[in-house]
């Protein structure tokens, strides 16, 4: 199990969980105590597993515009990104979202880890089902969890400002700081990126996006 390693350098339980060394599954509760669902990090092992890249591709191109990077996916291009750049990082991970059916429902993630900060990225509820809270209860459960094991003082998040319900979400999730920073977008060969400015100035674009955080002293 993952907690028998924590002494060890971060980035290396980052790779042993990707490379199948270590296996590793968050349970999620809600407040009283129910199980309903699982956080089941993405592995080396599932890029042969047409499921589960037909539904992360599927995902992405239904709920394109939630994204700052935009373009039409393909089961190929899913591949290659995990293989090439998610499962390369020793930064990075991405979660699947179990429901307790056993029904995969969405993913969560995170990236660019440092000793004292993360980034959380890839919240997607893909599909109806599981218990109505289950995609912020995942947050929540990961956001603990990079408390507990990677020992970061700093979780950080970006949403965009007209996403109601992601900012509801964060808000629940307890996520403060709500820096207003604007977007800038960029197109080329057919993919659309959304550049961040400084805080303060204006988007020629008219599209901004919110910077939240939060922050727990070490022990």
């Amino acid at each position: 199990m993952v907690e028998a390693a924590l002494q060890r350098p971060f980035g290396e339980i980052v790779q042993d969980i990707i490379q199948g060394r270590t296996t590793l599954a968050l349970p999620l509760k809600t407040s009283d105590g129910q199980e309903i669902g699982r956080l089941v990090p993405l592995t080396r092992a599932h890029l042969d597993d047409a499921h589960v890249i037909g539904k992360l591709t599927d995902w992405r191109n239904t709920n394109k515009d939630a994204f700052f990077t935009q373009f039409t996916a393909t089961p190929e291009r899913t591949r290659g990104w995990l293989d090439k750049v998610v499962f390369a990082s020793t930064t990075q991970l991405i979660f699947l979202i179990i429901a307790e059916d056993g029904a995969l429902i969405g993913h969560f993630g995170f990236k660019d880890l440092t000793q004292d900060d993360v980034l959380l990225d890839n919240a997607m509820r893909g599909e109806r089902g599981g218990h109505p809270k289950l995609l912020q209860i995942a947050g929540e459960t990961l956001i603990n969890w990079l408390f507990e094991a990677a020992k970061v003082r700093r979780v950080i998040g970006t949403v965009l400002t007209t996403n109601v319900p992601a900012i509801m979400m964060n808000r629940a999730m307890g996520f403060g700081l709500w820096e207003k920073y604007p977007l800038e977008k960029s197109v080329q060969n057919g993919e659309t990126r959304w550049i961040e400015g400084e805080p303060g100035t204006s988007s020629r674009d008219g599209v901004y996006a919110y910077r939240v955080e939060i922050v727990r002293e070490r022990a």
